[in-house]
């Protein structure tokens, strides 16, 4: 069970990358023959991507994260103790009493060869199966990580896609996925690389305008989608601040049928604010 910590470590220390990206992530590029043909038998138009498995994975999305965690501050998010203690940077080893570098080459630039190798089949994914990803816990990290290294206007707008689909549990009021769509829009307040044309935030506002009460927050689970959507958007916390009003009556009804109501306090607070 502890096997992909090897195939971590080897990723992360080898500084011959063309041998990794040959011997270990050229195997991730194939989707397996089965996987591409439908109940009958024949060959699937809608394919799915040779990485979504692993994403979907406790220990095979850290395959992923460990490339795309640009830091040792966004490691600490996806990664155990137990885990960084064998991952830590920089290893050494003794040589006639003297400790010696196992690596040479730099990790950023390790770490970015790698990366470049799968990127196209990483955003691919992200795009063709938000839904899925936004889902699990596990495939939400991966999501999260490759919208803020690499944000896109098609990526933004698959994402809004899922929260707009037709589904028996919307993604809003999902147990994972508004938690999902919540860290991915916080991220993205504090980034400095965001722009209006790939923004998610304004892709959503855009999207859900007029219905923000309606269908985003129609929950205690997606009022903290909102709050997360205004904490970002100071246009839309004036747009929302008329509703403060309609807020305090839903509170109200959830306390009088005892359901929770910590989603629109956070919204309450921060339209306040």
């Amino acid at each position: 069970s502890d096997a992909y910590i090897a195939i971590l470590r080897l990723i992360d220390v080898t500084d011959d990358t063309v041998t990794i990206q040959k011997s270990v992530l050229a195997e991730l590029l194939v989707v397996p023959k089965e996987d591409t043909k439908n109940d009958k038998g024949e060959s699937s138009s809608d394919e799915k991507s040779p990485l979504l498995d692993l994403a979907l994975s406790d220990t095979g999305s850290k395959l992923f994260l460990i490339l795309l965690a640009k830091n040792e501050e966004t490691k600490k998010k996806y990664f155990d103790p137990a885990e960084l203690e064998i991952l830590r940077d920089n290893p050494t080893i003794t040589e006639n009493g003297e400790e010696v570098p196992t690596s040479k080459k730099n990790p950023k630039t390790r770490r970015t060869e790698l990366l470049q190798y799968i990127k196209k089949l990483l955003v691919e994914m992200c795009e063709s199966h938000p839904n899925e990803l936004l889902r699990s816990r596990s495939g939400s990290n991966v999501l999260r990580e490759v919208h803020e290294t690499y944000p896109s206007k098609k990526l933004s707008q698959a994402i809004v896609s899922a929260c707009d689909s037709d589904s028996d549990e919307p993604i809003f009021e999902h147990p994972i996925g508004h938690r999902s769509l919540k860290r991915i829009l916080l991220d993205e307040s504090k980034s400095s690389n965001n722009n209006e044309e790939t923004s998610f935030s304004n892709a959503i506002c855009a999207k859900f305008k007029g219905r923000f009460l309606k269908e985003v927050a129609s929950s205690n689970r997606g009022a903290f989608v909102l709050a997360a959507m205004v904490e970002g958007d100071d246009t839309l916390k004036k747009e929302l601040s008329s509703a403060k009003s309609e807020i305090k009556n839903i509170m109200k009804a959830c306390k009088k049928e005892k359901k929770s109501m910590a989603g629109y306090e956070a919204l309450l607070k921060v339209l306040k604010q």
